[in-house]
């Protein structure tokens, strides 16, 4: 008799008191994209043969496409831009694109001011499932130009650490560019 109580009780309060929950997609969406829109700083390598010096940057961080080693049997391992904190720091592989436009001017080593990286990347946790700490390898190819517009691409290898959830890291690229031989910078991205 108690358990029937119990059930007419709980049916009672799902039909007079509905517990609903609405959801607001495109507010989640327009909130995201706007934090996408928040640039990580960058300093470049500005040198010639004889002189040097870093420039100050901004690069913007997207992730079009992420594919998570360690996603459940019931969902998807891949992701397309809005990705999971969680799954991508616990282990994935990634294509990344990020813009990047300089402050001021190349003085030494002539080049463009805007370039854009695209490359993919490893990323393994070291501590907690990568929540507080991961580290990531991966290659890219810089699109640049000098100022004179003839091309100056170039290839570089990347390495970075990611903490607190991996909202923020730091990430150092060796170039392979008589030009601009690195580059290092603070990564911020809001999940």
């Amino acid at each position: 008799m108690k358990k029937l109580i119990i059930i007419l009780i709980l049916l009672f309060n799902m039909k007079v008191f509905p517990q609903e929950h609405i959801e607001n997609k495109s507010g989640e969406y327009i909130s995201w994209t706007l934090l996408q829109m928040i640039p990580s700083p960058v300093f470049f390598d500005d040198h010639n043969e004889s002189d040097s010096r870093l420039r100050f940057g901004l690069r913007w961080q997207i992730t079009p496409v992420n594919i998570s080693f360690s996603s459940n049997e019931y969902v998807s391992p891949v992701q397309f831009f809005k990705i999971s904190p969680v799954r991508r720091f616990a282990g994935s592989a990634e294509i990344f694109v990020q813009p990047e436009v300089a402050t001021g001017s190349f003085q030494y080593s002539d080049l463009n001011k805007f370039g854009l990286n695209i490359g993919s990347r490893l990323i393994l946790p070291l501590v907690e499932r990568g929540e507080d700490l991961a580290f990531s390898l991966g290659g890219r190819y810089t699109l640049r130009n000098s100022k004179a517009d003839t091309d100056n691409s170039h290839f570089g290898i990347e390495a970075g650490l990611y903490f607190i959830g991996g909202i923020f890291g730091i990430q150092y690229t060796r170039n392979f560019n008589a030009d601009s031989n690195y580059d290092f910078g603070l990564f911020f991205k809001f999940f």
